[in-house]
């Protein structure tokens, strides 16, 4: 496991908290990346690939609220913590929990002759990348994107997203992001942003869904608002995770 620190960013945002309103600083982060093979068996070429790249926060906010958002972005990204888990171990844990689950379903299959699966059929992958993706005022945007394999034709890719008030580590949501009534003019301007935001305008032919309604599944920057939509969502899988930005210009009349 290798952690790269950025000490200097997270001194500097200490000490800037001290002097003005912590609301105004970018907390300081490290990023922490383990990543690992594990074969089905001895005697098997069939293994789980298995990587984690995640960040988290360590300085820059009052100690509770980083307990808090760290203990969110934990749960996000590795399943339901109790309180007060270190990320090291919520990341073993979870590696742990993989790799049995990956020989439970297998190593039956591989011991049974009759299945006769093959290394390739036999072997899963499973990424996890987590990451800060955004600030406005007290909101950090945080995303986690997964992708897993566990045989057929092709893997699958989600992308979640955060929104967590730096000052208290709570959940900042959608109903409280906008005024109350936002949902049908929202999805106006989502709707009316999602050609642009498409590799090719034309594939809008493609989509499931064209006129698009807020989802929960965003994120915040300096450039607006941007939801998420997942593979299978409002199109096929050949279009992957469509992203929609709405700036904040646009917003004006829905923000409280």
């Amino acid at each position: 496991m290798r952690i790269m620190n950025t000490l200097l960013k997270a001194m500097a945002a200490a000490i800037l908290c001290n002097a003005a309103s912590c609301s105004d600083i970018k907390p300081g982060t490290v990023t922490m990346e383990t990543s690992g093979t594990y074969r089905l068996s001895d005697d098997s070429d069939a293994q789980l690939d298995l990587r984690i790249n995640i960040e988290y926060l360590i300085s820059g906010l009052d100690a509770k609220s980083l307990d808090s958002i760290n203990g969110r972005l934990a749960s996000a990204m590795f399943g339901d913590m109790p309180a007060g888990t270190d990320i090291e171990d919520a990341v073993t844990g979870y590696k742990d929990r993989k790799v049995a689950e990956y020989r439970e379903a297998n190593l039956p299959l591989l011991q049974d002759s009759t299945y006769g699966i093959s290394p390739a059929s036999a072997s899963w992958s499973d990424y996890t990348t987590g990451a800060v993706s955004g600030f406005y005022d007290d909101i950090l945007s945080y995303t986690v994107t997964k992708y897993t394999y566990t045989g057929g034709a092709h893997g699958t890719t989600s992308v979640i997203a955060l929104n967590l008030d730096m000052k208290t580590g709570a959940a900042v949501t959608e109903e409280e992001m906008f005024k109350a009534g936002y949902s049908d003019r929202l999805s106006g301007l989502l709707t009316g942003r999602l050609p642009e935001s498409l590799e090719n305008p034309a594939d809008t032919s493609m989509l499931f869904e064209k006129n698009i309604r807020p989802n929960g599944n965003f994120t915040v920057s300096d450039s607006g608002v941007t939801y998420i939509y997942n593979q299978y969502e409002i199109g096929p899988y050949v279009m992957g995770t469509i992203k929609v930005t709405v700036p904040w210009n646009e917003l004006e009349d829905l923000l409280p």
